[in-house]
């Protein structure tokens, strides 16, 4: 009888024969270059989530290696930022005092914990869903950080031999407090922006990484290995950079390196962040999609082939053409209906359904502008019912643009919409389905569908990736919508 054994990750590992005639078991392993005492073999389990690449999606590794470059080259750059960060503590200068870098050390602590909890508030639920434009602009407010420490003493010894004395005068510029405060503690508030929009997306691309195409990952296998990852990356950085700048004396030499490094940085960071797969639709990615489909039916629709459309740097909220991709539009999630025209006849054309799309009150259907509308939703919607209603406006953006009259009513262009779109709708999430797309399965609140017996919640696509749809929280909910003959009835 022979027994074959495999690993996490599908290599033989050992073969178990036992004797027919003595009974004996005899151990044996496959002989191969991928045996368990090759050091590759080694240095992947170390590194590597368990049951790689089975246990992670298909574009884990090449984030990983740019991931790798992107972290060695900022190591070396926040090298040369803390030299400049304890110059600015009063390091070499006989008249600082260890007092005076304590009360700037808890400033720079203050502008951080104040930062943080400001940025929290107002970014918080836009991490997830925006997580490439999030990552990339972590790594953009890092550099800053970095370059405005190691500029710092440069920019004081600028600030006390050019600038007039009445600039002394100015009062969020006390003359009591040196610059070099006000730079420190602009950096911290920096890093703590940095820290805020890394750890969002750094979540929701860790949750991506692991949901492979086929099975299931391990999010703490997988953070403990990137954990470990970045550790040697840190220490090779740090050895590397010891041996470095203390050859850097000069400012010439300081600032070239600093430069060269942060553009490095952020090229392999913006590659990286671009060849980031995601199956799962936030608003640029749906609308893309939509587009893509309206535009030719036969095209493939593959998170890759939308991957390569997707832009780093944009609102969310911007409504974009196919494939030129300009911006045609705009619509804005959970708005209240305070910001949009009240027009009875439209809403009522929402009567059973669990949003209301309107037109902004400072926008306008005229040929040539960009209309800004707005998603009103009601009590009990639903992830369905967002993605539902974002394609909606993308399409009603598409029809007027498609169009060439002066002025266009709104009744008339979502009645025209309405026409095809329900069908369009179920054939596009079919298209997705078909090309591995996956989104939220929910359903709407049962004790509010009853309230409603024409409401039926829109289908999604299958798929047990929780990500939010909005970018940010409803500043509002619709509650009740009755008519004026309902009034007057129950009066």
């Amino acid at each position: 009888m022979e027994i074959t054994e495999r690993d996490e990750a599908g290599n033989v590992v050992s073969i178990r024969i036992k004797s027919s005639t003595t009974g004996q078991v005899v151990l044996g392993s496959k002989e191969n270059n991928t045996s368990r005492a090759s050091f590759l073999s080694f240095i992947a389990k170390v590194f590597l989530p368990a049951g790689y690449p089975r246990s992670v999606s298909p574009d884990y590794l090449r984030y990983q290696i740019l991931n790798a470059a992107q972290a060695f080259c900022s190591s070396l750059a926040s090298l040369l930022s803390s030299r400049a960060t304890l110059e600015g503590y009063g390091v070499g200068n006989a008249s600082a005092s260890s007092t005076d870098a304590l009360l700037l050390t808890v400033l720079q602590d203050i502008s951080n914990r104040l930062t943080t909890i400001i940025a929290a508030f107002f970014f918080g639920s836009s991490l997830f869903p925006e997580a490439k434009t999030y990552r990339f602009l972590a790594d953009l407010l890092n550099d800053a950080a970095i370059v405005i420490d190691t500029l710092s003493p440069l920019l004081v010894s600028l600030y006390d031999a050019h600038v007039p004395t009445f600039m002394t005068t100015i009062p969020f510029l006390p003359p009591t407090v040196p610059l070099r405060v006000y730079t420190l503690c602009l950096s911290a508030s920096i890093r703590a922006l940095c820290g805020i929009a890394a750890g969002g997306s750094k979540t929701a691309i860790t949750m991506h990484f692991a949901t492979p195409l086929e099975g299931t990952g391990d999010v703490g296998d997988l953070n403990a290995k990137d954990s470990s990852k970045e550790t040697v990356l840190a220490l090779l950085g740090m050895l590397i950079g010891t041996m470095t700048v203390p050859y850097l004396t000069t400012p010439w030499s300081t600032y070239t390196v600093l430069f060269s490094m942060v553009f490095l940085h952020l090229l392999i960071n913006y590659i990286g962040v671009r060849g980031v797969i995601f199956r799962s639709l936030n608003r640029q990615r749906a609308c893309l999609a939509w587009m893509a489909f309206k535009s030719k039916h036969n095209l493939i629709n593959t998170p890759t082939h939308i991957a390569s459309l997707e832009r780093i740097l944009t609102y969310a909220d911007m409504i974009q053409s196919f494939p030129s991709r300009n911006v045609i539009g705009r619509c804005t999630m959970g708005s209240s209906f305070a910001a949009c025209h009240p027009d009875p006849d439209v809403v009522d054309i929402f009567r059973h359904k669990r949003y209301v799309l309107c037109l902004d009150k400072k926008s306008s259907l005229v040929h040539g502008a960009n209309p800004h509308f707005h998603v009103l939703l009601k009590q009990g919607y639903n992830s369905a019912d967002q993605l539902h209603a974002w394609l909606f406006a993308c399409e009603v953006t598409r029809l007027f643009a498609s169009m060439n009259t002066g002025t266009v009513g709104l009744y008339p262009l979502i009645q025209e919409a309405l026409t095809t779109f329900d069908e369009d709708y179920s054939s596009f999430l079919e298209d997705l389905h078909r090309h591995g797309w996956m989104t939220v399965a929910l359903t709407a609140d049962e004790s509010t569908i009853k309230e409603d017996s024409e409401y039926h919640s829109p289908p999604l696509l299958s798929g047990s990736q929780t990500v939010s749809f909005s970018s940010a929280i409803p500043k509002s909910v619709i509650v009740n919508l009755s008519s004026t003959q309902d009034s007057k009835k129950d009066q």
